[in-house]
């Protein structure tokens, strides 16, 4: 893929009971080496994992999150591949460097891994990938991009992809039927090499080219170094900071933004609404060019010009555990204003074109996770 951090290297089975193992490639997710491995015995994706994991639905749950350890070792006997490669071809090793925290099987939304939506064998969001990736002879999806940093692929300088071109189904290679190939939509069969490619925003490919290069080692927030954890931490309180100033913009958060020299497109809202690892591709390589603003300037910077804007402190929320303490330092200095008491005066609710699509957003994903 041409990215400059390596996950894992790869690994082939030995002894598998399986009649076909396929190498797990470098940097494979393990639900994408499930699927293609279920295609080489032309079956589903579900009767394979069946074969080790007997009553088991495991593509109706995020398996690459994590799995018991259990699990994993009926997957050892299974194909041969040992238990740390198996292991390090999951999320992980990413969490441990995001959260510091040794959880094997961590639950909620965790920052910067994307969110997949399971609802049985639905899902509301769609696994990343880069179409001319999937051109290639091996199609499969890396671990890359379930990170929410990733939003272009570096090989290729184009935006990655998460629904289909044609059908707009979130793109989900557990469900390819026997004989598809995993270069597919299994919705409508249209080959995802064939799909619209949008250029890669340059500020987003600096983002995630920086994070990569420096991934579990310390980071620079302008002159200031901080761990890895810390910065990421940081930079995502940023991303929550972009998203309340675009739902309540004003004349202090205007001249802020301006005088930071934030990209206009930071006014623009997100259709969804949705927190930023539910959101596509595009929209979070919107943030994230503006976010690798704040990170250059650092933190005196963006205090300094906070207190000349009068920012109030409601755009900066906090983490709810383990917030940096240059975080807390920062939104210490931001304007303290008394809560407004609630009005008796009722007031009828506008729909505008904006809002009517994102209730109409809303809806689809509830529908598609209701499997209605």
């Amino acid at each position: 893929m041409g990215t400059s951090y390596s996950w894992h290297p790869g690994a082939r089975g030995l002894r598998s009971r399986w009649p076909i193992t396929p190498a797990l490639l470098p940097d494979e997710l393990l639900s994408s080496w499930l699927v293609r491995a279920a295609l080489a015995h032309g079956c589903s994706p579900e009767s394979l994992t069946s074969t080790a994991w007997p009553g088991y639905r495991a593509f109706c749950r995020d398996i690459d999150r994590g799995m018991e350890n259990g699990r994993l070792s009926a997957l050892v006997k299974a194909t041969g591949i040992t238990y740390r490669e198996l292991s390090s071809s999951t999320l992980q090793s990413a969490v441990q460097s995001l959260l510091g925290t040794e959880n094997q099987y961590p639950v909620g939304v965790l920052p910067w891994i994307l969110v997949l939506g399971c609802r049985k064998q639905f899902h509301a969001g769609g696994l990343q990938c880069c179409p001319d990736c999937m051109d290639l002879p091996d199609p499969h999806y890396v671990i890359q991009n379930r990170l929410a940093w990733h939003t272009v692929c570096p090989a290729h300088h184009v935006q990655l992809i998460d629904h289909c071109d044609h059908c707009y189904a979130a793109l989900q290679p557990a469900l390819l039927h026997p004989g598809a190939l995993m270069s597919n939509c299994h919705q409508c069969g249209k080959g995802l090499s064939s799909f619209h490619r949008l250029p890669a925003a340059p500020q987003a490919l600096a983002f995630q080219m920086l994070v990569d290069r420096s991934c579990g080692k310390p980071m620079c927030f302008g002159n200031i170094e901080l761990c890895f954890r810390d910065w990421m931490s940081t930079a995502r309180a940023m991303i929550t900071f972009l998203q309340t100033a675009a739902r309540h913009p004003s004349a202090n958060v205007e001249r802020f933004c301006e005088a930071i020299g934030f990209d206009p497109a930071w006014r623009q809202r997100t259709l969804s609404g949705l927190p930023f690892e539910y959101l596509r591709p595009g929209e979070r390589a919107r943030l994230l060019g503006n976010v690798v603003v704040i990170m250059q300037a650092g933190p005196e910077k963006f205090m300094e010009m906070a207190i000349n804007a009068s920012l109030p402190e409601s755009i900066l929320p906090l983490p709810v555990s383990n917030a940096p303490r240059l975080l807390i330092h920062m939104a210490s200095v931001l304007t303290k204003h008394p809560r407004k008491t609630t009005s008796q005066t009722c007031h009828k609710p506008s729909h505008d074109q904006r809002q009517v699509l994102r209730m109409w957003i809303r809806l689809q994903r509830r529908v598609r996770r209701n499997d209605i």
